[in-house]
């Protein structure tokens, strides 16, 4: 099924990052749901995409890439009122919760944002994570800032940290896939409810945009769509 006759992008740069299980690499392929999702819905929209096209680099490199231009799409991205006139954007692609998450034997609690003062909290560097503790009035100082997933996944398992601030699915696969237990981790309090987005820079053809849109659309309405989900499960 294609709505349109097959076309080419404008050249773009296809960039993502390793945020299991929405994209990251494995054998230096790109893979994950919202891989899957996008190589999918542009088939559909009559502009495919190859798997080959995709690279992965480090978000806070990416993010600028993409904040200048030209020609570069960056995902998946949390859509926030920060970043909304930044980019173009195509979406949702699917929900996502960015939470604190705890060990659940230290049994913290934060009722309201000043609670948060008291903690030392790992966040991912330019993450909506990071971000949203900044606009909440948490200074750099107060966190932990790394680059790695990994790093911090293992710093909250061993107390050196005592909440980490990320994307709850992801979180959870990291904990998974380093061995560790799920059920010795609870999210503690939500940051924000939102969803993932592609994210193009400013110059991007619009036409381009409304035709990807259009596919992503079409491919929420079939099997398909669910598969791929329940797939990274």
């Amino acid at each position: 099924l294609t709505l349109h006759a097959e076309a080419k992008w404008e050249s773009l740069d296809f960039i993502t990052e390793e945020f299991p299980p929405y994209n990251y690499t494995e054998s230096g392929i790109a893979r994950g749901i919202t891989v899957d999702i996008l190589l999918e819905a542009a088939t559909i929209a009559g502009l495919p995409i190859e798997r080959r096209d995709i690279r992965s680099l480090p978000w806070a490199r990416g993010y600028q890439m993409a904040r200048r231009g030209p020609g570069v799409l960056l995902f998946s991205m949390a859509r926030t009122d920060e970043r909304g006139p930044q980019f173009k954007w195509v979406g949702p692609i699917m929900p996502s919760r960015i939470v604190l998450l705890a060990r659940r034997d230290r049994q913290l609690s934060v009722a309201r944002p000043a609670d948060l003062s008291a903690y030392r909290i790992g966040v991912i560097r330019d993450d909506v994570g990071h971000h949203l503790l900044n606009n909440l009035g948490i200074s750099d100082n107060n966190l932990h800032i790394s680059a790695s997933a990994i790093q911090l996944a293992n710093l909250l398992h061993n107390s050196r940290i005592d909440l980490w601030a990320y994307d709850e699915t992801t979180a959870y696969w990291f904990i998974r896939n380093l061995d560790m237990h799920s059920a010795d981790f609870a999210p503690v309090h939500v940051l924000k409810e939102s969803a993932m987005y592609y994210a193009f820079s400013a110059d991007t053809d619009a036409v381009q945009l409304t035709r990807l849109q259009s596919g992503l659309n079409a491919l929420k309405q079939q099997p398909r769509y669910q598969q791929i989900l329940d797939s990274y499960k």
